[in-house]
């Protein structure tokens, strides 16, 4: 009988196509979006995935996501490297200051200072210049996207690089480069270096510098360093030790994948982005149910007295419940997978940093069990049809 329930879904292409097209687009919809907020939100805890060496963060308890440090006490770094299990622990300066730029414009940076010794937290792609131009005098490294985005410098440094809309002719401006100045917080700055990070959440500029440097232009306040970076010894569990460091210094240690969770969720809870993607999402299995729902609705009753017939020559109604779902699953199939590879060759081939994408297997199962509810909705409107029709009617007319 399933041979059968085949047969007459393929024999009827047009509508099989419209199903399968129906189902696609659904799956196309609710896999890219779940994908690009996937990949949107996976850049909430970019600073964290930059800095590998470190397995665990310690912050003060009051801190409950990256962008949020506070200052830690002088006796906080002590107090951790005194925890067993604890190979290296290092300070970490996490702060947003005003910068001022060679053509008069201003920007809010991301200033990350590393310990003076050990450099821990570097970015790992360093396109110009090395790490070790962080010794020199004044010296940071800035990250390649912002040197050509918003860093922009004017060519003449006596035109301003924002000039009024207004303007008959804007100035000509080019790429941060290395040997530039500009100026954080009123403290002379040169480009030593320009490193490639990975796409930030926030579109602002980061800058690294040694950590005494980042002392003396940062505001003064009483507690600092932001965060403090710990390296656990070979054979040590994360989640134990960072368990051990809230015991033993009253601080909050977090396992790099627990930080970048506390990251995600809190980015989750507080901004919108989640209801314009449950809005989209949820776009898309209504196009999915209302169009392939009733387009297996006219198949199914087009073909009703097939079943009718096959009702009256002996046919239980188990079977004819089971052709019709098969059916309504090799749409689904076909379908799901369709809009699957899509979705996942154009979020490859159109990734961006303003496009981003992330396929999830979460992503995949979601949406395979909106593909099942389409399914569901479509065999039971078939079904339903397929049974109002009396055996006996399928002789007339026939």
């Amino acid at each position: 009988m399933i041979r059968v329930a085949l047969q007459m879904l393929f024999g009827d292409a047009t509508k099989c196509l419209g199903v399968v097209l129906g189902i696609f687009l659904s799956t196309f919809l609710i896999s890219h979006m779940l994908g690009m907020f996937n990949g949107m939100m996976e850049r909430t805890y970019a600073q964290i995935t930059d800095i590998p060496l470190a397995d665990i963060w310690v912050m003060d308890p009051a801190v409950e996501y990256v962008d949020g440090p506070s200052g830690l006490s002088a006796t906080a770094l002590d107090r951790v490297r005194g925890v067993e299990g604890v190979e290296w622990a290092t300070p970490l300066i996490y702060m947003t200051l005003p910068v001022k730029l060679p053509g008069g414009a201003f920007r809010s940076a991301l200033v990350m200072g590393l310990d003076d010794a050990t450099f821990v937290g570097a970015p790992a792609n360093v396109v110009e210049g090395s790490i070790e131009c962080l010794r020199a005098l004044d010296t940071v490294i800035v990250d390649t996207l912002s040197a050509s985005s918003l860093l922009k410098t004017p060519e003449d440094p006596r035109a301003h690089p924002l000039p009024d809309r207004s303007s008959p002719h804007e100035a000509q401006t080019r790429p941060l480069e290395t040997g530039d100045e500009f100026f954080v917080n009123d403290h002379r700055l040169v480009v030593g270096g320009l490193a490639k990070l990975g796409p930030q959440f926030l579109a602002r500029p980061v800058f690294f510098m040694t950590a005494s440097r980042a002392l003396t232009i940062a505001p003064p306040q009483r507690n600092l360093p932001s965060y403090v970076l710990v390296h656990a010894k070979p054979g040590v569990d994360h989640a134990a030790l960072a368990g051990a460091i809230n015991q033993a210094t009253g601080l909050r240690a977090r396992t790099a994948k627990q930080f970048s969770d506390d990251t995600y969720w809190y980015f989750v809870r507080t901004t919108g982005v989640v209801d314009r993607i449950a809005f989209m999402v949820g776009v898309g299995l209504v196009v999915g149910v209302s169009v392939s729902a009733l387009l297996f609705y006219l198949f199914t009753a087009e073909n009703a007295w097939a079943y009718a017939l096959l009702t009256a020559m002996g046919a239980q109604r188990a079977t004819i419940t089971g052709m019709v779902i098969v059916q309504a699953m090799v749409c689904g199939s076909l379908g799901y997978g369709l809009g699957i590879g899509v979705s996942c060759a154009m979020g490859k081939y159109m990734l961006t940093d303003t496009l981003p994408y992330l396929a999830l297997w979460q992503s995949l199962v979601g949406a395979g069990g909106a593909v099942l509810a389409i399914c569901v909705v479509a065999s039971m409107l078939g079904l339903r049809r397929v049974f109002g029709v009396e055996p006996a009617m399928t002789f007339r007319g026939r």
